[in-house]
């Protein structure tokens, strides 16, 4: 194989040769694009819905155990072999003072927990999608979907049903797979399918275990390293050849055309419409970046009141009960895994809790 489209199925990139998914594609983009599959129904797009299943990547019958799968499973995609996109375990890390190759306008996933601080830019997930390690002696994953925009940031502590069940540890990678256009992570314990922005296992023995969500916040790097310089952040130094600080999505993000297809997601807001994803109990909430305002928003639910902010870099979930689950994310994703969600705005701010 050509060394480079070892390199396009080595990271986020090669998402850009499915078919008809990124304009001014070139000659060869577009041969490559010929070997993929696709299979029938109707897609958000409003064309037909096409399950893409490209040569060479995961088989999810031999890799992953799909024991009482909870999604369709003609509606998963197969895009790239099992860690293609290779998730990163307790990477090397220098403080935001000392991270000369950020701009301070580049977009960071800033976890807090028990008073530690750790950074995740962007511009590392682009090409690794999921960051395990620990913060704050809580065993974390840092997650990220270029596809949605979508980041959370999980806790690898889960308990399986049953009585007397123990908490365990797991540590996730990135499946080669998508559902609903977003991210299917595997753990390597039990090999069974998880999702990122539906934040629960969808295959395997732990099948319909939640995920316990912490509040996601984005922040531009510049201002992480003058509040608080000695913040650990994730360097280039992951043992991964990538072009870190280059996106491979920037055709991508300039339209509103999906690269993956949905079978359906709600329509009130353009598909990619950045905001906030708010679940809770049942209940879902919208609220765009637009909607969230320089002053911030509070969103009232039962359990407690939501304080979202935003800047130049995205959301940021300011505080938040515990019982909250939250994600940035374009509004086509949110609404593809909660479609009765309820889109809210400074103009009509109708409570949650009603």
């Amino acid at each position: 194989m050509p060394k480079r489209d070892i390199a396009l199925l080595a990271c986020g990139a090669a998402y850009k040769h499915l078919p008809g998914l990124v304009s001014r594609a070139t000659s060869t983009d577009h041969a490559v694009a010929g070997r993929a599959s696709t299979v029938g129904a109707a897609d958000a797009n409003g064309g037909d819905f096409r399950r893409v299943q490209r040569p060479g990547s995961v088989d999810l019958s031999s890799e992953y155990d799909l024991e009482g799968l909870t999604i369709p499973r003609d509606e998963i995609h197969t895009l790239l072999p099992r860690d293609a996109i290779p998730a990163l375990t307790d990477p090397k890390t220098l403080t935001a003072e000392g991270s000369k190759w950020l701009d301070s306008k580049d977009r960071v996933i800033l976890v807090q927990v028990k008073g530690e601080r750790y950074g995740v830019p962007l511009d590392i997930l682009d090409w690794h999608e999921i960051v395990n390690t620990t913060v704050g002696g809580e065993p974390i994953a840092v997650t990220y979907c270029p596809l949605c925009d979508s980041a959370t940031v999980i806790s690898r502590r889960v308990t399986p049903a049953g009585d007397d069940q123990k908490p365990i540890v797991l540590e996730f990678g990135v499946s080669g797979a998508l559902y609903n256009s977003n991210v299917l992570m595997y753990d390597r314990t039990h090999k069974g399918l998880w999702s990122q922005l539906g934040m629960a296992a969808v295959s395997g023995p732990l099948a319909e275990t939640q995920l316990d969500m912490m509040p996601v916040r984005l922040m531009p790097f510049g201002e992480i390293r003058k509040r608080w310089p000695s913040t650990p952040i994730v360097s280039t130094q992951t043992g991964h050849n990538r072009a870190y600080g280059r996106s491979a999505y920037e055709r991508y993000f300039a339209n509103d055309k999906l690269m993956v297809p949905v079978r359906e997601h709600a329509d009130e807001l353009p598909a990619k419409t950045l905001g906030i994803g708010i679940s809770l109990d049942g209940n879902a909430w919208f609220v765009s970046v637009k909607s969230i305002g320089d002053e911030g928003y509070s969103l009232k639910t039962p359990k407690g009141t939501v304080q979202i902010a935003r800047n130049a870099a995205g959301v940021e979930v300011r505080d938040a009960p515990q019982e909250i689950k939250s994600a940035q994310t374009f509004y086509y994703a949110w609404t593809a895994f909660y479609p009765h969600s309820q889109v809210l705005g400074t103009k009509d701010k109708p409570d949650a809790e009603k």
